[in-house]
């Protein structure tokens, strides 16, 4: 009686420990979005860990798969004479975001990575919070803002830690009603989706009816993936796309990529014609 009593006692104990975990996590991503929502007019700032292969020095930030090489987005400060003479340091995070909010609306979101705030007593600082959180919330903006936030948003989204974001850029690339500006970005990004196989995705988006600039967009995109993902969708794409435009777009995308096996696919295809 008393081990069946224990049991009970423990089984009761389990069931509260996992409904208090599942509401603290419910409580605090209400929190992230409610603390940004509920400020009306002014900025806020905030700041979450920075996914792989993120750095930078403020200002400026670098992203790559690998977390060894990649693009640089804008560029480091200093002179000639400085860049010489010290190295540039790339710190791993963490991501900041300030968010300007007018009459209950965001309209404006800045991004840097590393660097430290400076003071300032006009602000609200949500302090450190859940990059999944402060993902959801971003990735909300991009599916409903204007042209200019929800491509910042995008971006913020993009460079936290443990987002999942492939599905909710798929539906805003679909998304008719969406600026092309941002449905292009959110193609964009797709490619840059890490650990995720996406290629399938972005092959879907190529064959699809519609605007052919986003199909197009899709194409370039694919030809960032990795090497083993974006080949063969790109060989298929040059011979089987029904928009001959289209064809001629990934074969001009093969041949940018400089892989031997895509340029010895494009050399038989020329020998066969």
């Amino acid at each position: 009686m008393n081990h069946q009593r224990s049991l009970t006692t423990s089984w009761a104990l389990a069931v509260s420990l996992l409904a208090s975990i599942g509401s603290s996590a419910t409580a605090q991503a209400q929190s992230v979005a409610s603390r940004i929502d509920g400020v009306t007019n002014g900025k806020i700032r905030l700041n979450y860990a920075a996914g792989q292969g993120v750095c930078g020095n403020g200002p400026t930030w670098f992203r790559s798969r690998d977390g060894r090489s990649g693009t640089f987005y804008g560029s480091w400060n200093g002179s000639s004479e400085s860049q010489r003479e010290i190295e540039t340091t790339c710190e791993r995070g963490p991501v900041r975001v300030v968010i300007v909010r007018e009459d209950g609306d965001t309209k404006a979101i800045r991004m840097y990575v590393g660097g430290r705030w400076k003071a300032d007593t006009g602000i609200t600082d949500l302090g450190t919070v859940s990059g999944v959180d402060a993902g959801a919330w971003f990735l909300r903006q991009a599916e409903r803002g204007p042209v200019k936030v929800a491509r910042s948003a995008l971006q913020a989204a993009i460079l936290t830690d443990s987002v999942q974001a492939s599905q909710v850029l798929l539906r805003i690339a679909r998304d008719d009603s969406r600026p092309q500006d941002v449905r292009n970005a959110a193609v964009n990004w797709l490619g840059e989706v890490v650990g995720e196989r996406v290629s399938a995705t972005l092959d879907s988006i190529a064959y699809e009816a519609g605007d052919r600039d986003i199909r197009r967009t899709a194409i370039h995109t694919l030809a960032r993936r990795p090497k083993e993902e974006a080949i063969p969708a790109l060989q298929k794409m040059a011979e089987t796309l029904p928009d001959r435009e289209l064809r001629r777009t990934a074969v001009m995308a093969l041949a940018q990529t400089r892989d031997t096996q895509a340029i010895a696919w494009l050399e038989r295809r020329l020998q066969s014609r």
